[in-house]
């Protein structure tokens, strides 16, 4: 957002009184998969680390599904009914990106966030990765925008950069990753880039899309992208690594998340859940104060070949924290909020605002709670 959120210490004492309030209008016992017993709205535990600025003030929108308690998402999470998780939250290690050596979950940043800094001007450089299929990263459109209010696309950030085939111009990373199902012998082609002329300290969008426009990649906003200065490198460099989500993934993971059609004029959701130390971790749920077509879903822990795994409602993210739904309304605020449990505890992991696009992807990785909530 242009203007940055206001820490409401004044309400904080507040905050745990306005969360978990779930309405008892609905006590249907529901299977919780496996857990042991049953999720009902009067079982719905207390959530905590939940002093997230705008969770003081916010308002559940009458046009939120659902508006209430409704079981199994019985825990009101800053305006937003998410599931109880039902297994302790662990880290996803020894994996290829995003992972850690170290299984100690990191989680202060819920307490103290931090403040935001002043800004600089630095140049983002590395390599654009796929998500799943795309043997050569060759064709992505880079786009930066500063976020908006409500999630809303912004003033657009520096100039494009487009990708290309040719090696002297974006070499590819060496060795190359050869770690996904898809990747040809030899391993796949992630292209170099640079991006000049880009904030930090600033909220920001990444946009990745197709620059041919030949649909080859999918039109995807990555929502929650912030470089602190204590990232900003020996010539004002910050690394930093694009994803581009090739056009056939999106109807191979809607189909196996149960046989869903994506529609064109609505939106998909997907992300991951991090801890403050920005490593994937196991036991999170999610959901979002929108519509949207079937239950969230939750993919296996096949890094190489990342799809949905319908089994994991209960249990929520595995190991490599992904989570996704489909179909939402497009072109209007959505805010989509995470929790974990630790040590018996409840804990809001994160919350944002985001938008969905016509047949585009929103991407949302959570950090933890951001210097300016």
């Amino acid at each position: 957002m242009k203007h940055q959120l206001a820490r409401s210490w004044v309400f904080s004492s507040f905050v745990l009184l306005g969360i978990v309030a779930c309405s008892s209008s609905n006590t249907t016992p529901v299977a919780d998969g496996g857990a042991g017993g049953v999720v009902t709205c009067e079982g719905a535990p207390t959530l905590t680390k939940a002093e997230f600025a705008e969770c003081s003030s916010c308002t559940i929108s009458p046009d939120a599904n659902p508006n209430t308690c409704k079981p199994p998402r019985n825990v009101n999470a800053c305006c937003t009914f998410v599931r109880a998780p039902s297994q302790e939250l662990t880290r996803g290690t020894n994996l290829n990106r995003n992972s850690s050596t170290d299984p100690t979950l990191q989680l202060g940043c819920l307490d103290a966030p931090g403040a935001v800094g002043t800004p600089k001007t630095v140049t983002l450089k590395g390599f654009v990765r796929v998500f799943s299929s795309g043997n050569d990263s060759a064709g992505v459109k880079i786009e930066i925008f500063k976020e908006g209010e409500g999630g809303a696309l912004g003033e657009p950030v520096g100039t494009p950069v487009v990708t290309t085939n040719n090696d002297a111009q974006n070499p590819p990373q060496m060795p190359k990753p050869d770690w996904l199902k898809k990747c040809p012998d030899g391993g796949c082609t992630f292209r170099a880039y640079a991006y000049a002329g880009v904030p930090t300290e600033t909220r920001l969008i990444v946009k990745t899309s197709d620059a041919a426009g030949s649909e080859n990649w999918a039109q995807l906003y990555d929502y929650n992208i912030f470089f602190s200065n204590d990232k900003v490198k020996p010539g004002d460099e910050i690394d930093y690594e694009p994803a581009a989500v090739a056009a056939t993934d999106i109807n191979t993971v809607a189909s196996a998340a149960g046989g869903f059609t994506v529609r064109p004029e609505k939106g998909l959701l997907a992300g991951e859940v991090h801890d403050c130390g920005d490593v994937r971790v196991s036991g999170a749920t999610v959901d979002t104060d929108a519509p949207h077509e079937g239950d969230m879903f939750y993919f296996g822990e096949n890094e190489s070949d990342p799809l949905p795994d319908k089994g994991r409602a209960a249990q929520g993210t595995s190991k490599l924290g992904l989570f996704g739904t489909l179909n939402l309304p497009t072109n209007v605020p959505i805010r989509v909020s995470a929790l974990g449990k630790v040590n018996g505890e409840t804990v809001l992991l994160g919350t944002y605002v985001v938008r969905t696009f016509p047949g585009a992807v929103t991407a949302l990785s959570f950090r933890g709670r951001r210097p300016w909530q």
